[in-house]
C-alpha cells in the first residue's frame, strides 16, 4: 500500500467528508444569507407598522388617563387591553429620512395602557420615568395584540428596535405583567 493509495478507507472517508462538507457550504451559505434577508424584511415591516401607529405623548398619556366624570368611559383607562408597547424617547431623524432614538424601551402587559401609566408615573422602568421626569420627548406606541402573540410580539419589538442596546435588559418574552 503507497501513501496515496485512494483505495484506503481512510482516504475515502477523508473525501467523503470533504465533499460533504462542501455541500454544506454550498447550500447552507445562501440560506444563511435568505434567512438574514427574510429577518431584515420581518423587521422592516413590523418597525414600519409600529411607527404607522398612532403616537402618545407620555404627557398627553397622563392627561388622558381619565377623561370625564367617573365611570364615562373616556381616556386611556378604557381602552385597557392585551398587547405590547414600544416607548420612544427624543427622536432624532437621520440624514437618509430614517427616525432613530435616544431611548427604546419594549414592553406586554394583559392591561398594557395600565402599564404604560406605570412606567410614565414611576412605578415600571426607571430609564423611562427619569425621561419623563426630565421633560424629554417620550412616545408610547400601543399595539394590541392577543394573549398567547405577547411574547413573540415583545420579543420581535425588541429585535427590531434593538432596544437590549437601550433600556431592555433581557431579550424579552419571559413573563405577562
Amino acid at each position: 500500500m503507497s501513501y496515496y493509495d485512494l483505495n484506503h478507507p481512510m482516504i475515502s472517508l477523508f473525501m467523503a467528508c470533504a465533499i460533504i462538507y462542501a455541500l454544506l457550504l454550498i447550500v447552507g451559505i445562501p440560506l444563511v444569507i435568505w434567512q438574514r434577508r427574510r429577518l431584515a424584511r420581518r423587521q422592516a415591516e413590523r418597525r414600519r407598522q409600529v411607527m404607522e401607529s398612532d403616537s402618545i405623548s407620555a404627557q398627553d398619556f397622563l392627561e388622558n388617563w381619565r377623561v370625564g366624570k367617573r365611570g364615562s368611559g373616556l381616556g386611556y383607562a378604557a381602552i385597557d387591553c392585551p398587547g405590547c408597547y414600544v416607548i420612544l424617547t427624543n427622536p432624532v431623524i437621520q440624514v437618509n429620512g430614517d427616525t432613530e432614538y435616544e431611548a427604546v424601551y419594549v414592553g406586554q402587559s394583559v392591561r398594557v395602557c395600565s402599564r404604560v401609566r406605570q412606567h410614565f408615573t414611576g412605578h415600571g422602568n426607571g430609564d423611562v420615568y427619569a425621561d419623563v421626569r426630565a421633560g424629554k420627548d417620550v412616545q408610547v406606541r400601543i399595539i394590541p395584540c392577543d394573549e398567547q402573540e405577547m411574547n413573540d410580539t415583545e420579543c420581535d419589538l425588541i429585535d427590531t428596535f434593538n432596544a437590549t442596546n437601550s433600556y431592555n435588559r433581557t431579550r424579552g418574552g419571559s413573563r405577562r405583567r
